[in-house]
């Protein structure tokens, strides 16, 4: 009875990861993204666990620092029993400044769990691209600043958009009971 829920365990991920991708999955796109340990990710790589995913560069110092905060307390309400199907992760939109090594420095001074939280360095292109799926608008103010949306976006298993909370004022309830939603589907 163990080992059949062992295996179990292991093939769903493989089952998700083989069923085809909905029409209206983020996950159609193949963009080309590097994480914070300089590997190389394909934007469906991050199928089969529920993503938490936003937008933000590391320089911030007007509202990125309020979205880390909200997922940080998003992080430490997520049941214990869903932890393992949650990831976190954020897409950098300064690709000329974000490099892999600055991402990297900054999961550290931040304190996030590289097991469970990722960040992602794109082309220029791709992160055009994937900010568009998600109705993200952001633009270069400056050189030490970029406008951007204050979103926090919850994907199903499959890449769908399930979720996204708007601006930095509202509750986070209804993000915890999307991220709840979307790993019981």
């Amino acid at each position: 009875m163990k080992l059949t829920r062992f295996v179990s365990a292991l093939a769903l991920p493989l089952l998700v990861a083989a069923a085809p991708l909905p029409d209206n999955s983020v996950y159609q796109v193949g963009s080309h993204w590097t994480n914070q340990d300089n590997k190389a990710v394909e934007i469906g790589d991050l199928r089969g666990k529920v993503q938490v995913m936003t937008f933000v560069y590391t320089y911030c110092e007007h509202t990125c620092p309020t979205i880390l905060a909200h997922l940080k307390e998003l992080d430490s309400r997520i049941p214990e029993s869903q932890r393992s199907q949650v990831n976190i992760t954020l897409v950098s939109l300064d690709p000329e400044r974000d490099t892999p090594e600055v991402l990297k420095a900054y999961m550290a001074d931040k304190g996030l769990d590289e097991s469970r939280w990722t960040m992602l360095h794109g082309d220029p292109g791709d992160v055009r691209e994937l900010s568009a799926m998600f109705g993200v608008r952001y633009r270069p103010m400056g050189h030490d600043d970029i406008a951007h949306s204050n979103m926090i976006t919850v994907l199903d298993t499959g890449g769908v958009i399930r979720y996204q909370m708007k601006g930095l004022n509202e509750d986070l309830d209804a993000t915890l009971e999307a991220i709840a939603e979307a790993v019981e589907k």
